[in-house]
């Protein structure tokens, strides 16, 4: 079979290949080794289960199948399948899901098509405003492109979301009749920044980044040379020598400045939280969450105990790492027990690692900007 042939195979195969990924037992590790990315690797398997895997609506999943056979889904189109089904605020999920294995078209046109026949019923929901604010989101924002830029998504109620969209349309125009040159796109995001760019609603003021800078490169700063050179901050983001040195005048900056020099702060076991300054230190020494694959920036993370506090583990910097609250929470503490997710420790030369639950070699962030931390710094110097 040539690849072309591959792919028309795949267009009205959806169903064939979860049974296939049934059969062989593939696991998101053999998906992401087949060229997947993990988070589709995650949604095929996901699938697999509802479609192929063991549940007690046999006859309803068999029609199900079926249903997306006679229709020829693709594996894409199951997906727009599922998403929608997530989405239903009450009834028979089941039921739902063969109507939507039915549908035909492009996996655009399924999904249009999906979306009004969830949307219709959940109108007859009672209180289906309510659950459709519960489901309000903003997600995004911590990945960086390769044109430096990020990107959020915003899920808010319909009214609500026009509102916004009416508010920020207004500001472009003017914006747009000030500067013509200004495409609706950018005058939309520049809108958005006006109206974003006011004190937080709590009053409370920003965390202030942490710049993480080696004694080399402060030396080179010093003697006015190292303006291109780039620096991480606790962030997530970089900058250059040069933007550095601006906002170090704008006063809008922490600079920790590091060298390989063991525990500048110890509170060994007389109190379990870490302290101010250790959780700045920390902040320049991992940058972002410390588990593999997170991009959360430091700055919204928790110290985290290698050899948890309730095991005996001290409150020192040799003992602490940042993770996300979510792998925080996930990190197996106790080494004795059963493993669910792995845990972080610190491995060869120093480096923290996780160690995977089902065996595997020890993982590490490998996040570009994390060549840049404290920790890599020192490490490296």
């Amino acid at each position: 079979m040539n690849p072309i042939d591959a792919l028309k195979a795949l267009a009205s195969g959806g169903i064939e290949l979860l049974e296939a990924i049934a059969d062989a037992q593939l696991s998101r590790v053999d998906l992401v080794a087949l060229g997947q990315p993990s988070s589709i690797a995650g949604k095929w398997l996901a699938l697999t289960d509802i479609y192929v895997g063991k549940t007690r609506a046999i006859k309803k999943q068999r029609a199900c199948r079926e249903a997306a056979r006679s229709a020829g889904m693709s594996i894409a189109g199951l997906m727009v399948v599922e998403r929608n089904v997530g989405k239903l605020l009450d009834g028979d999920t089941w039921a739902l899901r063969q109507e939507l294995c039915s549908l035909t078209g492009t996996v655009d046109d399924i999904a249009r098509e999906a979306a009004d026949i969830v949307r219709r019923r959940n109108e007859q929901v009672p209180n289906a405003d309510e659950h459709t604010r519960k489901k309000r989101a903003l997600k995004g924002g911590k990945n960086t492109d390769a044109s430096g830029l990020r990107h959020i998504t915003i899920s808010l109620p319909e009214r609500t979301m026009a509102n916004i969209h009416a508010n920020l349309l207004a500001t472009a125009q003017k914006l747009r009749k000030a500067s013509p040159t200004l495409t609706y796109e950018q005058a939309m995001a520049d809108a958005f920044v006006h109206h974003m760019s006011s004190t937080p609603t709590n009053g409370e003021r920003p965390v202030t980044p942490l710049v993480v800078i080696s004694l080399g490169e402060w030396a080179k700063l010093h003697n006015h040379a190292g303006s291109e050179s780039y620096f991480a901050l606790s962030d997530g983001t970089m900058m250059t020598g040069a933007q550095l040195v601006k906002q170090l005048m704008a006063d809008h900056h922490l600079v920790g400045i590091w060298d390989p020099v063991d525990g500048p702060v110890n509170l060994y076991r007389s109190r379990r939280l870490a302290n101010d300054k250790q959780r700045t230190l920390l902040r320049g020494s991992s940058i972002l969450c410390d588990w593999p694959g997170c991009t959360t920036p430091a700055d919204e993370c928790q110290p985290h105990h290698l050899t948890a506090y309730s095991q005996g583990g001290e409150t020192n910097l040799n003992n602490l790492v940042m993770l996300c609250p979510t792998h925080n929470g996930r990190n197996d503490d106790n080494p004795q027990a059963p493993p669910r997710h792995g845990r972080m420790v610190k491995g060869d030369a120093g480096a923290i690692v996780h160690i995977p639950p089902d065996g595997r070699p020890p993982e590490i962030n490998r996040h570009p900007i994390r060549r840049m931390t404290a920790r890599a710094l020192a490490l490296d110097s």
